[in-house]
């Protein structure tokens, strides 16, 4: 008896033993994913792109969904109107018939009547072309094709299996996604749906679709485009924030330029997708042969799937050299954390790895580690936990500098406090998004979110009925022509019309 259970304890002890190694496998892991982080974003961030790496500069067709005003959207959107770029349009997407912000934007668009751009209030779709008339070859999940996009021979490759292990969870995604349906589509994603007719009228090969709370540095939009070599489809920014005050604002920062950015900047040195749609720059090509932005409207997180289909297709994907400058005018702990919840609910829908998540997190792999070290080499567990916790501490500060890219808005006393706040909370974050519903808020209603975060609207967001459209115009012009539009004519389509008398300038209208 003595002997079993002697061996009993030395099999328990040989278990006990390799699952702390393991664990110390993976305490090296998240200390190579710091380096990594602080090494790809030393390299990257603020870099001046090659100049030569394009023969001709393309257009661009940048495309603002706006959903409400914000105090600050009037200085974001002044920033598109300054950009230096040589060719481009400013696509102004409006839900809902909303006179302030219309007024806005056609103050900004008197004020720079040199600037391409148009308005599209509420939403005036075009047939949806039938499931049997999409292209058979667009059928490619389960064989490898060769494709001719833009000049150049594609080959679709099957992904990896340690990457297929990141991607499950999410349903594969197939051209058109097979949601087209008597013509038309149910799109439950209200950025996508308002963005549609703004799509469909875009003159040029490149689209970057950019959020209303971002603001863009003059060059920004050229950095981007020089990223875009022969064989990347897609670049993208990493979401960071402006210098704005407050602690919530110092709280945000310090999120998107330590974890986030840590994270962000890694995984995709390792060529994983992890892209943000608040600033891609996009091949438009890339989503017209899958139908268009509609294939994507019935997913919540339609920047993976657009980069999913991007990088099907052969094309790479890219991090811009300057991460987004968020600049939201209303923002606060109780709005971010909501937010953070929010991402995290769509991260376990797209990959079981996010239910990991809280294990990498400072102090609990700090526990960790103390419990670990001591066990196996009996070194003082509360040394060990205030060591990483320092070293953890340092790391993240520089990450956040790198990010910056100059000194920051806040004390280092500032950013201990708003770090402190990040890490202790994160805990809540998991807490509230494991066990929470699967229901989200997002822009005013509220979905349940599904494998893949498939929507379903759990407030229906109606198809408006066919309107005429509405020409207005502008200060520059003294004539208006229905035949063709120019930069100081504006289209508005959808169900409802722009009052003459709603803007303090005298504008004349004609439907068409």
């Amino acid at each position: 008896m003595f002997g079993i259970g002697n061996n009993s304890g030395d099999v328990f002890h040989v278990i006990l033993q390799t699952f702390c190694y393991l664990l110390i496998g993976g305490w090296a892991f998240l200390a190579t994913f710091h380096l990594l982080g602080i090494i790809y974003g030393l390299y990257k961030f603020h870099r001046k792109p090659s100049h030569s790496n394009l023969k001709e500069i393309p257009g661009v067709s940048i495309i603002k969904p706006l959903t409400g005003l914000d105090t600050n959207l009037y200085e974001n959107l002044k920033t598109f109107f300054n950009l230096q770029y040589p060719r481009y349009e400013l696509l102004f997407c409006v839900q809902e018939h909303d006179n302030e912000l219309i007024d806005l934007i056609e103050r900004l668009r008197e004020e720079y009547p040199d600037v391409d751009s148009q308005l599209f209030v509420g939403t005036q779709l075009s047939p949806v072309r039938q499931e049997s008339e999409i292209d058979e070859e667009q059928e490619y999940d389960d064989i490898p094709l060769v494709t001719t996009i833009g000049g150049e021979k594609l080959r679709r490759k099957q992904l990896s299996l340690w990457k297929q292990l990141l991607y499950f969870g999410s349903q594969k995604f197939s051209s058109g996604d097979k949601l087209l349906k008597n013509d038309t589509m149910d799109i439950k994603n209200p950025k996508i749906y308002n963005m549609l007719p703004a799509y469909e009228k875009a003159q040029y090969p490149y689209i970057l679709i950019s959020d209303s709370g971002l603001l863009m540095h003059e060059h920004t939009l050229y950095d981007m485009v020089m990223c875009m070599t022969d064989n990347v489809g897609l670049v993208h920014q990493m979401p960071f924030t402006c210098d704005r005050k407050g602690f919530a604002a110092s709280v945000e920062k310090v999120y998107f330029g330590t974890q986030h950015a840590r994270m962000y900047m890694t995984i995709n040195l390792i060529g994983i997708n992890c892209v943000t749609g608040m600033s891609c720059l996009i091949r438009k090509e890339c989503i017209d042969r899958v139908g268009g932005l509609r294939a994507f409207g019935h997913y919540i997180a339609e920047d993976y799937y657009i980069a999913y289909e991007v990088a099907k297709q052969g094309w790479k994907l890219r991090v811009a050299s300057t991460p987004a400058q968020q600049n939201s005018g209303e923002y606060s702990v109780s709005t971010w954390i909501d937010r953070m919840i929010r991402w995290c609910k769509l991260r376990m829908r797209l990959s079981p790895l996010a239910y990991l998540e809280p294990l990498q997190e400072c102090f609990s792999s700090a526990i960790l580690a103390g419990i670990v070290t001591n066990y196996l080499f009996e070194w003082n567990a509360l040394v060990v936990a205030a060591c990483h916790i320092l070293i953890w501490f340092i790391l993240d500060y520089l990450m956040l500098r790198i990010t910056q890219g100059g000194a920051l808005p806040f004390s280092k006393f500032e950013f201990a406090i708003a770090w402190l706040l990040r890490e202790f909370s994160s805990f809540y974050i998991y807490f509230k998004a494991f066990t929470g519903s699967s229901i989200v808020k997002w822009r005013g209603k509220e979905y349940r979110l599904g494998s893949g975060t498939r929507a379903e609207e759990l407030s229906s967001l109606p198809l408006p009925p066919p309107a005429p459209s509405l020409l207005v115009e502008s200060s520059s012009s003294t004539t208006l022509s229905s035949s063709s539009s120019s930069n100081s004519t504006l289209p508005v389509a959808g169900p409802h019309l722009l009052s003459s008398s709603s803007s303090s300038t005298k504008q004349s209208s004609q439907l068409v």
